[in-house]
Formats: C-alpha cells, sequence, structure tokens
C-alpha cells in the first residue's frame, strides 16, 4: 500500500514531462495497472490492516481507496479537449494522493489534514477548467461551506487527544466518550463538517452550484468520491460516540427524509440536465445517512454500498450530460429532446444508467437500498408512506430524465456532430460492469 502512494507520486513527477498526446492514455493505463497490483495484495475481511506507524485501513477504507484510483483513472480515459493537460493531471493525482492518504490514514487528525488538502485540487478544478464565470463564485460557495464547518472539527479532534491521549482509530473505536454537558454540541461539532461535504438537506447549497459550473471530470470526482469522504468521515465519528448518536440520530434522519421528499421534487422540476444529477445524488446520500444513523450493521453496509453505487452511477450520469453538452452546446433538456434519433446507441446507455439510479435490478443500488429499507423500517414502521413518497419521487425523476432526453422531436437547429469517440464507449461500459456485476460477489462486504 504504501507502494501505490510512492507510485502516484511518481506519476505526478512525471506528469510534467511526458508528451500531451500520449499523456492521459498513459495515466489511466497506469493507474488501472496499480490498481490491479491492490487487488491483489488485499484480503477483503473485516480485520485491520496495518500498513505503516500511523497508515493502515479496513475493508471500508480499502474499497474506497479502489473506487478513488477507478474513477480518477476514468476521467483520464476521457478525451478531452482541455488546455494545459500537463498541470491538469497534475492537480487530478495530487487529489488522488489525498485521497488515498485520507482513507489509509489511522489517526484521526490526519484524516482531518488529507480531508482539507482535497478541497484544494477540486477548487483549481473548478477555478481553472470551469465553463462560465459563474465558477469564481461556485469555487468560493464551495470553500467557504466546508471551512465553516471543519473549523470546530478541528477543537474538538484537540479535545479528543486530550480525553484519550491519542487519536488513533484503533484505540478511539473502542471506547465510549461520556460527555458530562452540552452533550448534543459535541455531537453537532463532530459532524458537522462531514455532513456538509455529503451534502444534508438544508446544507446543500453549495453543491449544485459547484458541478454546474465544473468541468465534467470535476463533477465526476466530486460525485464518485468527494461525497464519499463525507460518508466515510461519518462512519468513523459515529463509533466514536454511540451515546450520543442513540440520543440525537433520528433528528437527523428526519431531515434526511423530509430532504429526499423535497429534493426530488426539485429535480422533477429541473431543466438542467446537470443539475438534476447533482440533486439526485443529494437524494442518494440522504438515504445513505439514514442508514448510517440506524448504528446496525445492516445500515452501516447499506449505506457503505449505497456509496460505491451512487460513486458509479452519478460519475457515469455526469459523462453523458457532458457527451450531450459537448454536440448541442447546450445543458437545457428542451435543446436536447428526441436524441434517440440521432444517438441510438448512446440512449440505451442512458436508459441503463437511468435504471440503475431508480435502484432497478441487478444493480448495486437495489441491493444498498432494500438493506437500507430494511432497517429503517425496523426502526420505526411510522415512517413508511414517507419512505414510500421519496422512494417514489426518486424513481419518477429518473424516468422523466431519460423520457425526456430520448423521445420527443429534436428542436437543436444547431447541427449535431454525432459521431462518439469509442473511448466514450469503454468510458461508459467500465462505470456499469461493476455497478451490475458487484451483487454477483456479495461475500466482499460481510
Amino acid at each position: 500500500m504504501v507502494m501505490s502512494i510512492i507510485f502516484i507520486f511518481s506519476l505526478m513527477m512525471n506528469s510534467f514531462m511526458l508528451n500531451k498526446l500520449i499523456l492521459m492514455s498513459l495515466m489511466s493505463i497506469n493507474l488501472m495497472l496499480l490498481l490491479f497490483m491492490m487487488l491483489m495484495k488485499i484480503n477483503f475481511s473485516n480485520n485491520w490492516l496495518m500498513i505503516y506507524n500511523w497508515l493502515g485501513g479496513d475493508y471500508l477504507s480499502l474499497l474506497l481507496m479502489i473506487l478513488s484510483i477507478w474513477i480518477i483513472s476514468m476521467m483520464f480515459l476521457i478525451s478531452l479537449k482541455f488546455k494545459n493537460k500537463n498541470f491538469y493531471s497534475f492537480i487530478l493525482l495530487l487529489l488522488l494522493l489525498s485521497l488515498m492518504l485520507s482513507f489509509m490514514t489511522l489517526n484521526y487528525f490526519m484524516f482531518y489534514l488529507w480531508f482539507e488538502v482535497s478541497l484544494f485540487p477540486t477548487f483549481l478544478l473548478i477555478m481553472g477548467w470551469g465553463y462560465q464565470p459563474e465558477r469564481l463564485n461556485a469555487s468560493m460557495f464551495m470553500l467557504m461551506y466546508t471551512l465553516f464547518a471543519s473549523l470546530p472539527l478541528m477543537f474538538i479532534i484537540f479535545w479528543l487527544y486530550y480525553y484519550f491521549n491519542s487519536l488513533n482509530y484503533l484505540i478511539m473505536l473502542n471506547s465510549l466518550i461520556n460527555m458530562k454537558f452540552n452533550q448534543f454540541l459535541f455531537y453537532w461539532f463532530m459532524i458537522f463538517a462531514f455532513l456538509i461535504k455529503l451534502p444534508i438537506f438544508m446544507f446543500h447549497m453549495w453543491l449544485p452550484k459547484a458541478h454546474v459550473e465544473a468541468p465534467v471530470t470535476g463533477s465526476m470526482i466530486l460525485a464518485g468520491i468527494m461525497l464519499k469522504l463525507g460518508g466515510y468521515g461519518m462512519m468513523r465519528s459515529l463509533m466514536m460516540m454511540i451515546n450520543e448518536s442513540i440520543k440525537f440520530n433520528y433528528k437527523l434522519m428526519i431531515i434526511s427524509l423530509i430532504g429526499m421528499m423535497v429534493l426530488s421534487l426539485v429535480c422533477l422540476r429541473q431543466y438542467d440536465m446537470k443539475l438534476l444529477v447533482a440533486y439526485s445524488s443529494i437524494v442518494h446520500m440522504g438515504m445513505m445517512l439514514m442508514g448510517l444513523m440506524s448504528l446496525s450493521y445492516w445500515g452501516y453496509l447499506g449505506g457503505f454500498l449505497m456509496m460505491l453505487a451512487h460513486g458509479l452511477c452519478s460519475s457515469a450520469l455526469f459523462m453523458l450530460v457532458n457527451m450531450f453538452y459537448y454536440r448541442s452546446n447546450s445543458r437545457n433538456m428542451f435543446m436536447n429532446k428526441g436524441m434517440i434519433s440521432i444517438f441510438p446507441s448512446l440512449v440505451m446507455w442512458w436508459f441503463m444508467f437511468c435504471a440503475c439510479n431508480m435502484s432497478a435490478p441487478i444493480s448495486l443500488n437495489l441491493l444498498s437500498e432494500i438493506m437500507i429499507i430494511n432497517i429503517i423500517l425496523n426502526w420505526s414502521i411510522n415512517i413508511l408512506f414517507f419512505l414510500i413518497m421519496g422512494m417514489y419521487l426518486s424513481a419518477m425523476y429518473s424516468l422523466f430524465l431519460f423520457s425526456f432526453v430520448s423521445h420527443g422531436e429534436n428542436i437543436n437547429k444547431i447541427k449535431i456532430n454525432n459521431n462518439i469517440n469509442m473511448n466514450e464507449f469503454i468510458n461508459l461500459m467500465l462505470h456499469w460492469i461493476p455497478l451490475n456485476f458487484l451483487i454477483l460477489k456479495m461475500d466482499l462486504f460481510y
């Protein structure tokens, strides 16, 4: 595992020396090789894999590392018309390095440090390669939201060090914190940074702005991995404060449930395809949060599987939106109607990923939602109606997106270039295969 860090670091150094023509494909191939080497070394069990003094991991962090490498290798695979590809590659590899270290670290403060460092390359991606002048506003919005929530967490981490005399997960996860005063404040500060990173309903406004202004790779990394940092932090934090979690978790579960319904209705009146996919990410993260808040093994596993499924599905949907944007110069659904007559094969991919987004069989989304629903209804049967409404509406906006894009009469008077690169089809296939075939290998996860 340390070798993988050294490998990524050496790729960063080489990103300025390689020829621009072969740079992107070479980086993608190298990262895929790194991924397969990692898969050969990992044993998938609940045991902790100790790597170094403050480096290690269990199956949660290892699978999220694999997802990070997979998504970033896909980002290199897209045939991009970006300027300054060498610096762009360097930023993507810096982002991968910070993500790997944040998932790999055993020290809570080091996790916090890399959690914050990963914000910097994302900020540069939106600022440097975004589409419109509003990207300055969007990137600052993202930075301010995240930093505002992170400062209380830093103070709490210092207090935890005073309390435990250690910040090692292996010590902290097996201990219970007994706060004698301000329990809710401690609980809120401990998870507030992760809730904004997810983001939870009511603290979500930075995400649609960031997605709309980011380039396609910025959207892929935001939806695919950056939101998972919030989920991973929640998993670790909730287990450190079981007493407070049992007392206050129901409040966040109710907010998530309301958010699922409200944002699904917001999706149904969106005409910007990228905004619709961005809001659907928040709906899925609300569902995932409900699984984590149940504090049960099935809820944790369901939430974790939903993170993996959403990372692959949402990333592919942003890529599909970008393919239409490059060819019609618009993200508006009215300008992209009737695409089945122009891109019949691409509309097939739209159908498959919209079906995965609404948790159709045999996708990983379906399995994770079944597990989460099972646990939530076990927690309280009284929320059955609201849960049904939330899931019904979330299926509706996926159908709305697909049917609006594929059917009808195309009104775009600009001649659409209907040549699709082979790279794009390979990329979509490499998203779809793990999303639908991981369900056959569920013994990896228990």
